[in-house]
């Protein structure tokens, strides 16, 4: 796999890789990721084509995906911190 371009979209990384005739996009915010996959023949082949799929109706349905996983990786910490807190014992020397 190779990296044939990057680029910002707004505040969001996007890097494209190219491996076996498939494009892969991958779009980063926040330590979170979201990669989208094509085959060819699906009309993704190159950087430019990458580019006008990453039209602003995309990148900002793609930043409500990234408030979401935002939202549950928050959401799913703070119940592993409070299990965490409930099974801690001190420890008795």
């Amino acid at each position: 796999m190779k990296i044939i371009d990057e680029f910002n979209a707004d505040d969001i990384k996007v890097t494209v890789f190219k491996m076996n005739d498939k494009i892969s996009i991958k779009f980063e915010y926040n330590l979170l990721e979201q990669i989208y996959k094509f085959r060819d023949g699906s009309g993704i082949s190159s950087p430019d084509m990458v580019k006008k799929f990453c039209t602003k109706d995309t990148i900002t349905e793609i930043k409500v995906i990234f408030n979401q996983m935002s939202h549950t990786r928050s959401k799913s910490l703070i119940k592993l911190f409070e299990i965490n807190k409930e099974n801690h014992f001190d420890t008795i020397i």
